[in-house]
């Protein structure tokens, strides 16, 4: 897995982390609205001072690709293409809806749960009454597409 650089701006929550083999070693974040493009490069430095790593030192960096925030969505990977053509690193893009997934998963494994027993429906606020859904199996394979539902 090596050192990635990981973006996530899809929703109010601007977040930016290392990770190391699979392990988070720095990370930082703020929920303050409309406050993305002016944290992102900011919380980048933090995190790769914070564990003591160079930027050309990464492996990648990952971003997500939405569903999400149509403005967030273009500043997260406005700057992930940003770092990587200055870097000559690959890209990764991520589905929103499935890290969110994944998540939940993690969660239920680390409380000992057994996951296969789950469908996992991460939700995303779309604005206008409307949410981004998915549903994925206990392997976080795709039931259902993603889709903007009316709640």
């Amino acid at each position: 897995m090596g050192k990635i650089l990981n973006i996530e701006t899809s929703t109010r929550v601007c977040s930016v982390a290392l990770s190391v083999e699979g392990d988070v070693v720095a990370r930082q974040e703020s929920a303050v609205e409309n406050s993305h493009a002016r944290h992102i490069t900011l919380f980048a430095e933090q995190v790769m001072y914070q564990a003591g790593i160079n930027f050309k030192d990464l492996d990648a960096v990952a971003v997500s690709k939405g569903p999400g925030s149509y403005t967030g969505l273009r500043i997260g990977v406005s700057t992930a293409k940003g770092f990587c053509y200055s870097l000559d690193k690959p890209l990764i893009a991520v589905d929103t809806l499935q890290a969110l997934a994944w998540g939940m998963k993690y969660q239920l494994e680390k409380k000992g749960q057994n996951p296969d027993d789950f469908l996992f429906v991460p939700m995303i606020d779309a604005r206008r009454m409307e949410v981004y859904t998915a549903v994925f199996d206990s392997r976080l394979h795709e039931i259902r597409k993603v889709k903007a539902e009316i709640i």
